[in-house]
């Protein structure tokens, strides 16, 4: 129990303790004396009342309630506050000993019972009420049942904040007081019946019975409706979530067969072309050798190396991405790495990119050394594969781009192209597996759409990573491989 509760507990049972010392001054014997009898038989309903709890469901919320409160706060306009509180502290104390409670929960609520009900009495006697009830009273019967209601409401909520842990305003939350004065009022109702019914016959005091056990079959009742309508919701909506998953898995699946279809068809297509090329190539050397010239011959062969090399790296992207698609794949590139200089792996890239796209300019930019741990083959081929794609898609006269630069503990090596540049919508796809932009763009030869999936695996592989970025010059598209420097060289 924290400090705070404890103090609060310690200050609550205080000033019960003051509260009960100035009712006794003020006790009623003859009163007392008078309706003894009444008195004895609401002491036993409250004792029986505390061990038998009213359950009910309000706003979805379960609150027990005890049928103490009617006959307690039914003592007030029949033998008194003084008399009220005196039976209602022995009644909890006695209930609570029974129930075997803890000390400090037994003081709590016996303090807690005390200063709620004395509350309440004030009230009432302060509107007028007296030992009698009349049509006059009522009003004052009614005001002093809410603050009895408030104040118990009160004292509860704020030891369970402080037990929680939690600010006390927040606990008073509006929903538990209307909760607390919709369930309480209806057992309060009954205090004017059980005072009337005391005074007429006390024979009759046990027919309050029948409908306080009416108020706990109809809460019983509607507990297990609303408890069966949980659990038919709950089916129901794990039958909706069954088949929204259904749903999805149909369409994942459909989708699936679509993509394979497209993909066979766009291989197929990609494949055949290199193919009915260097089938032609040769069917003309067979037919027409002996009347080609010797420059025609060269062509002819120039042309079939160049469709055989175009689906060698066609083949190649093929089983490469196969690889990525085992674990082992991208091992074996780890495995592979040693210590140079980013520096060296930009011009080598930039050298065979000339040599492939004789005509072309390439214009290389560094700035001091790189040193990377990577797998150099790895760094070559993400190279050769972004500078493949800017010379494809730039226009002839405008030069690609290939930059090895520092920003901060990466080595950033670049490509940039003047073509007309990656479309926004495309920009979260284009790495992914067999995208092709052909319906938006102009392409010089055709590809089965692996290049830039490959360069981002392979870039990974390397603890990198390959990002599209605008290019400074706001024209074209901007591929940067990031790679981490040694850390010897991120320091400086």
């Amino acid at each position: 129990m924290s400090a705070r509760l404890r103090w609060y507990v310690g200050s609550l049972t205080v000033a019960a303790a003051f509260v009960l010392a100035v009712l006794l001054t003020r006790l009623d014997l003859d009163r007392a004396r008078e309706v003894a009898g009444a008195i004895a038989v609401f002491a036993l309903f409250m004792v029986a009342g505390e061990l038998v709890l009213l359950r009910i469901n309000a706003q979805n919320r379960l609150k027990e309630v005890s049928i103490t409160s009617t006959f307690a706060y039914g003592l007030v306009p029949l033998a008194g506050t003084a008399v009220a509180v005196l039976v209602f502290l022995l009644g909890s104390i006695v209930s609570d000993l029974g129930r075997r409670k803890g000390a400090i929960k037994t003081l709590f609520n016996a303090a807690q019972y005390v200063l709620a009900l004395a509350a309440g009495g004030a009230v009432y006697h302060a509107l007028g009420g007296g030992y009698e009830i009349t049509t006059a009273t009522l009003p004052a019967l009614a005001a002093g049942g809410l603050a009895f209601m408030l104040v118990n409401h009160l004292l509860v909520s704020t030891v369970v904040s402080l037990d929680q842990g939690i600010p006390v305003l927040q606990g008073l939350r509006r929903d538990d007081l209307r909760l607390e004065l919709g369930s309480s009022a209806m057992v309060l109702a009954l205090a004017p019946v059980a005072v009337v019914v005391a005074e007429r016959s006390l024979l009759l005091v046990p027919a309050l019975v029948v409908p306080l056990a009416a108020v706990f079959l109809a809460s019983a009742g509607e507990i297990r409706a609303r408890a069966q309508q949980a659990v038919a919701e709950e089916a129901t909506e794990r039958q909706r979530v069954l088949t929204e998953r259904e749903h999805e898995v149909v369409r994942r699946l459909q989708e699936t067969d679509r993509l394979k279809a497209d993909l066979i068809a766009t291989v197929s297509h990609e494949l055949r072309s290199p193919l009915t090329t260097i089938v032609g190539v040769f069917g003309i050397l067979r037919v027409r050798r002996h009347r080609l010239t010797a420059s025609e011959r060269d062509e002819l062969v120039r042309m079939g190396i160049h469709q055989s090399e175009r689906l060698h790296r066609m083949i190649e992207q093929l089983l490469l991405a196969a690889r990525f698609e085992q674990a082992e794949g991208v091992a074996s590139l780890g495995a592979s790495r040693t210590e140079l200089d980013a520096i060296d792996l930009v011009h080598q890239a930039g050298a065979e990119a000339r040599a492939r796209h004789t005509g072309r300019r390439i214009a290389i930019e560094t700035n001091g050394s790189l040193p990377v741990r990577v797998a150099q083959d790895a760094v070559v081929q993400v190279l050769a594969n972004l500078l493949d794609n800017a010379c494809k898609y730039s226009p002839d006269s405008e030069p690609v781009r290939l930059s090895g630069t520092r920003e901060g503990a990466e080595a950033v090596l670049a490509v940039e192209d003047s073509g007309p540049g990656i479309p926004e919508a495309e920009r979260q796809r284009i790495f992914d597996r067999f995208t092709q932009l052909e319906r938006h763009m102009q392409r010089r030869s055709g590809g089965v759409g692996l290049g830039l999936y490959i360069a981002r695996q392979l870039a990974r592989s390397q603890d990198g990573d390959l990002l599209l970025v605008d290019p400074a010059s706001g024209r074209g598209a901007r591929f940067e491989l990031h790679l981490p420097l040694l850390p010897e060289a991120a320091g400086s």
